[in-house]
Formats: C-alpha cells, sequence, structure tokens
C-alpha cells in the first residue's frame, strides 16, 4: 500500500512540473490541438473580463452601445444654403362673377407677401378666353365671355411663399 502512494505521488509531481514547462505544454498541444476549441465547446460564463488579455479586443468584438462615445468634437461650418423653397401653400378664390355683354375678367389674389404658382377658374355657362398669373405673380386673372344668357365665372390661385 505504502508503494502505491508513492507512486501517486510521484506521478503528480511529474504531472505539476511537466505542465508549467515547454515539454508540458507540447504535450498538452497533442491532447488539444491549436484552434480545436471555440464557441460550442465553451460552457456559459467560461470566458470572463479577467481571462481576456488587455489590448487584445476591437470595436468590431462589441456590440453598439456597448463602448462609451468619446468627446464631442469641434462644430463644423455652415453648409451652403438649399434650394429654393415653397411654405404657406393656399387656394385662394376670388368673388363670382356675372357675364355680360361682351365679355369679363375675374380675379383671385393671394395674400401679402405670397405668389400665385397655379391658378384656375371655375366655371357657369361662360367660355374662357384666358388665364393666367398676374404681374408680378400677385394672383391670377381669368377673361371669359358668356355662352348663355345667366353665365357666371370665378378665379382661383394656388399661392404660397416662394424662398
Amino acid at each position: 500500500m505504502h508503494k502505491t502512494s508513492i507512486i501517486l505521488a510521484a506521478t503528480a509531481l511529474a504531472v505539476s512540473l511537466l505542465g508549467s514547462t515547454p515539454l508540458g505544454h507540447a504535450a498538452g498541444k497533442l491532447i488539444l490541438p491549436t484552434n480545436s476549441v471555440g464557441a460550442k465547446q465553451l460552457r456559459a460564463g467560461a470566458v470572463t473580463g479577467l481571462k481576456v488579455k488587455n489590448g487584445s479586443l476591437t470595436a468590431a468584438d462589441f456590440a453598439a452601445g456597448q463602448l462609451p462615445s468619446g468627446p464631442k468634437g469641434d462644430k463644423g461650418e455652415p453648409g451652403a444654403p438649399g434650394p429654393a423653397g415653397l411654405s404657406g401653400l393656399e387656394v385662394v378664390q376670388g368673388a363670382t362673377v356675372h357675364i355680360t355683354g361682351n365679355g369679363a375678367v375675374a380675379v383671385a389674389d393671394c395674400p401679402s407677401g405670397k405668389k400665385a404658382i397655379a391658378g384656375g377658374y371655375t366655371t357657369l355657362g361662360a367660355n374662357v378666353i384666358a388665364s393666367g398669373v398676374r404681374p408680378g405673380g400677385a394672383g391670377w386673372i381669368v377673361q371669359a365671355v358668356p355662352s348663355n344668357v345667366s353665365a357666371q365665372f370665378l378665379a382661383q390661385a394656388v399661392c404660397a411663399y416662394v424662398s
């Protein structure tokens, strides 16, 4: 019995000494080849921060939001102005005009500061002979002649601030 204890103690001593030497590392590689352990072989929680070599990870190894942001940079130069735009779009309708005799004119004026960007008309018994933007874009103008006795029409303008 005494002989068995000595053999076991000697074996344990040899394994512990050889395990920390180049010979022991070489023997370990024979048992467990390089790159043979992957995610499938690792137990959950087996790799901790203490077991990861400092400086061995890159930003790509982390999920979005896990790394703190760096300091805010300097403010950049202002960009070039954007293209001209429209705002405050509204449709304006002029008064109904009753046509008598040779014809009449109807207008739809835009509110102050706005320009007509489109326009049109509504008729009842009238034939429109001209329709367009008023001088300076102040509104829409329509000219019509009667096609029957009770002819009437009105002008409409689509107005907006133009920058």
